[in-house]
């Protein structure tokens, strides 16, 4: 089994809360109990990556500017929390741009693991639509994960999956189903560092 030590992250409805073609950084906000298990998690090795469609700078709704001083609050709210990014990437052009970058295409991806020397097979991918699982999958990532918040409710029923009960279900496999649905992305989070803490136990 390859240990994750990469958690690469959709932004919008994934890190922080959803809001449409958000441009203001006074509207940023992290969604509820991403931060203890993240902190944990750095501890165990782990980095953090942002990889994010953001098409409202090329359909003209919000400026390039816009999207880093939105981008700068994020880093000011995961640093006020002892949290630090290993870095992003964002794909800021149209659909009908038929760009490399968008997501699920893999040009974020190429980006990042050509700057920072990431694997995918230690990779998790985890967002809120199905572009994030398609594009997670034709990286080769180690586990995908939809969240049910944001845009995750839409996306799970056009896959055919049912809202869990439970935090956390593993789905079985299938043409862009996720590894696991998680009703956010704390409940995932928590998952993994119980299972690095108990791989670390074993390993003293």
């Amino acid at each position: 089994m390859t240990t994750i030590d990469t958690i690469l992250l959709d932004r919008d409805g994934t890190l922080i809360e959803e809001r449409h073609y958000l441009s203001d950084p006074a509207q940023v906000a992290l969604i509820p109990g991403v931060a203890a298990p993240m902190r944990r998690l750095a501890a165990l090795g782990c980095s953090f990556y942002l990889a994010s469609n953001q098409s409202g700078i090329g359909r003209g709704f919000f400026t390039a500017e816009d999207y880093h001083r939105v981008h700068a609050r994020l880093v000011e709210l995961l640093l006020a929390e002892g949290i630090a990014l290993g870095g992003a990437a964002h794909c800021p052009h149209s659909p009908q741009d038929e760009c490399e970058c968008r997501k699920p295409r893999t040009g974020l991806w190429r980006q990042l693991a050509t700057n920072f020397s990431l694997s995918p097979e230690k990779t998790v991918m985890i967002g809120d639509k199905i572009a994030d699982i398609r594009f997670g999958q034709a990286i080769g990532c180690a586990e995908t994960v939809l969240v049910l918040t944001g845009h995750g409710p839409e996306a799970a029923g056009k896959l055919g999956l049912g809202l869990p009960e439970r935090p956390l279900l593993l789905c079985a496999p299938g043409p862009d189903r996720p590894t696991w649905l998680a009703r956010d992305l704390g409940c995932y989070l928590e998952h993994l560092v119980q299972k690095k803490e108990h791989v670390h136990a074993h390993r003293i």
